[in-house]
């Protein structure tokens, strides 16, 4: 690991006008004291690995680096003044780039920063928003849910809104190193066989990396539990002790809704009243729904049952996400729904709020 002792920006300013360097990052870090410490991590085959330590003498810093090609790179910087730690992404590329280090941070000056810059303030205008519905449904009362009715609509109209975003953007991008990280990081919210086109876009240089291989794997993996595919069985722990075979819970219901979730998710949680509401609703009609947690604690999971009134079978390995729809279905974010019908054929999947009931209420009529 290096360590890079920064002097004034006009020292360095001065030191860099004899150097053949084609990469400089200037930046500055908020609440930085000198003598603290802001670290620097590179990208290798889709993991982080320490590169650079720099210990600063104030805010300001500089660094002056060789790229032949872009590499992808994090910050971190923990403030012992404000006890705050900051990260971001950058890209390490040829040209000089600027990095704002603080509760705002901000990437700027070369191609890819831009673009990641433009990026991620469209994301957080629309994650802005779906975190004021998720704080508004946490803290409203039963009376209150039921005047707005509308609080799911606009959350799942937001999370449209931010998958199109991303596809947007990673296809306008995908021949470019932003393309590939935003390909690596949100892969899960796209459809198996759109992954899978995109892989063949990326740089040649990605395209046999060790991250993408896996990726693909777990794609076509997905694409053997897709719409109109069989279901695979499992046989998972019952929250009462026993176990739950999907099978034999598919064989005895016209209509199975498998959903995924966990008590720490915070999404799942807001979309629980919802899924209650479509048990209620349709459960004598033939509707029968297996909880299957993400879950680690077993009593976080029991409590979270409990107060969310979730009434159906439930079952749990308690082993987080390496667990049999992880492994068997590809299922890697959560809330996770999967749509059965009694022939044992998946008829939709991450399906939620009037999409879902949708298309259950039509099954079932």
């Amino acid at each position: 690991m290096k360590t890079k002792h920064l002097f004034t920006l006009g020292l360095i300013g001065f030191l860099a006008s004899c150097s053949s360097r084609n990469c400089s990052i200037e930046g500055v870090v908020e609440n930085a004291e000198e003598g603290d410490t802001l670290y620097i991590a590179r990208m290798v085959d889709g993991n982080f690995i320490p590169s650079d330590t720099v210990i600063l003498n104030g805010s300001n810093f500089s660094i002056k680096e060789n790229c032949d090609s872009t590499i992808i790179a994090s910050y971190f910087f923990y403030s012992h003044q404000s006890n705050e730690a900051y990260s971001n992404i950058f890209f390490m590329e040829k040209g000089k780039i600027r990095l704002n280090i603080g509760v705002e941070g901000r990437v700027s000056g070369t191609e890819n920063n831009d673009l990641y810059q433009k990026f991620t303030d469209s994301v957080y205008v629309i994650h802005e928003q779906m975190n004021q519905i998720y704080e508004r449904q946490a803290s409203s009362t039963i009376a209150e849910e039921a005047q707005d009715e509308d609080m799911e609509k606009k959350l799942v109209a937001l999370e449209q809104q931010s998958s199109q975003l991303v596809y947007e953007t990673l296809k306008s991008n995908i021949d470019k190193p932003l393309g590939y990280f935003l390909l690596i990081s949100c892969y899960n919210m796209l459809e198996p066989e759109t992954t899978l086109e995109l892989i063949q876009k990326v740089q040649s240089s990605y395209k046999n990396s060790n991250m993408i291989r896996a990726i693909e794997e777990e794609v076509q993996k997905s694409c053997k539990t897709a719409n109109g595919q069989s279901f695979i069985d499992i046989c998972i722990p019952s929250i009462d002790g026993g176990q739950i075979k999907l099978s034999d819970v598919v064989r005895e219901n016209k209509l199975t809704l498998v959903d995924c979730w966990a008590s720490w998710c915070g999404p799942c949680r807001a979309e629980m009243p919802n899924v209650v509401s479509l048990y209620d609703k349709y459960h004598k009609k033939g509707l029968e729904i297996v909880g299957i947690s993400f879950d680690e604690n077993d009593k976080s999971w029991r409590e979270a049952v409990k107060e969310m009134k979730m009434t159906w079978p439930q079952a749990s390995e308690l082993n987080s996400w390496d667990n049999v729809m992880t492994h068997n279905y590809g299922v890697n974010s959560i809330p996770y729904t999967i749509l059965i019908d009694s022939n044992g054929t998946i008829i939709g999947q991450q399906l939620r709020g009037n999409e879902l009931e949708e298309v259950i209420k039509q099954y079932l009529n």
